[in-house]
């Protein structure tokens, strides 16, 4: 998602865009601007600027500028990469201004040309600045010219046409999701019966273990993936519930054939677990939330990016 006031920074300097990115020119260096996801609190923006390859002295004369002026430049902290330099503007009660990342920009221009670095409009690989053309990869903006451009997209075919031999298909993965859930379907059962509570937390275990199941079984990691983990995640909230009733009826003395035949006929245990379901499932919102709609695959991806 891209915040308003990244859009208009990219709407006046005419920059592309990946899905959650602006990025682009400005004064011959080239800046990414990204926002936090919107369920992150505190809230930040990113701001990066790709410098190339920066020499020891360059990068301690970069590190005691940035440090000298960071209460003026209102960013929270910085890193200086292997070929950028990262900032991060916490957002804890006002969102940050666009005239202070336009001072961020002013500043790291002038910065990185008195200290000889050379503009980065040109491609980001070889640095040729012939057929060069803005890229999306991996969900950062770069530039790359018509061969290094080829030359990473064959690379990423290679590695995803290897990554997907390797692996087996969607059913072994629903079957390692499900085999890694057991652990946190008993560990909900306890929590349930001997502490007499849900916890919100085991709804993102099973998401987790869902995940770690999946791939440790080597299923197919495709476009139905995130919906097998749901879907599984569904089942084991649906398990839990059910053999936490049966167990408490269990606790009251009951045989477990008999609880069985309680949790089927008697109305006060259905009661019960519909109850449990339905705060379970409320409990389960937002780890379904970042299953389906937030979770990013990590395919790797290069393509033309769009013009904002």
């Amino acid at each position: 998602m891209i915040f308003p006031k990244a859009k208009k920074i990219a709407r006046d300097l005419g920059w592309h865009k990946t899905n959650h990115k602006v990025f682009g020119l400005y004064k011959g260096y080239f800046f990414n601007v990204s926002d936090a996801s919107i369920i992150h609190t505190p809230q930040f923006k990113y701001v990066s600027v790709t410098t190339g390859y920066l020499t020891e002295e360059q990068r301690q004369q970069i590190k005691t500028e940035l440090t000298i002026n960071k209460k003026r430049l209102k960013f929270t902290l910085f890193e200086i990469r292997e070929n950028t330099i990262y900032f991060k503007f916490t957002e804890n009660l006002m969102p940050t201004k666009i005239k202070t990342v336009y001072a961020l920009f002013d500043f790291v221009v002038d910065l990185l040309k008195k200290l000889n670095i050379p503009e980065q409009n040109r491609c980001h690989s070889c640095e040729t600045n012939e057929k060069i053309t803005y890229y999306d990869l991996n969900h950062t903006g770069i530039l790359l010219c018509d061969n290094c451009f080829k030359q990473t997209d064959n690379k990423f075919k290679k590695v995803e046409k290897e990554r997907i031999s390797k692996e087996k298909n969607y059913l072994t993965g629903f079957l390692g999701s499900v085999v890694f859930s057991i652990p946190a379907i008993i560990l909900w059962v306890l929590l349930a019966v001997y502490l007499g509570g849900i916890s919100s937390g085991m709804a993102f275990v099973i998401a987790l273990l869902g995940f770690l199941g999946y791939d440790y079984f080597k299923g197919f990691r495709g476009k139905l993936t995130r919906y097998i983990i749901f879907f599984t995640s569904v089942i084991s909230i649906f398990a839990a519930n059910i053999i936490t009733v049966i167990a408490l009826l269990i606790k009251q003395g009951f045989t477990i054939s008999q609880a069985v035949l309680e949790f089927q006929t008697n109305p006060v245990a259905n009661e019960i677990f519909m109850q449990n379901i339905i705060l379970s499932f409320l409990l389960s919102f937002i780890p379904w939330m970042w299953i389906l709609f937030i979770r990013k695959d990590d395919q790797l991806i290069i393509k033309p990016a769009e013009k904002f």
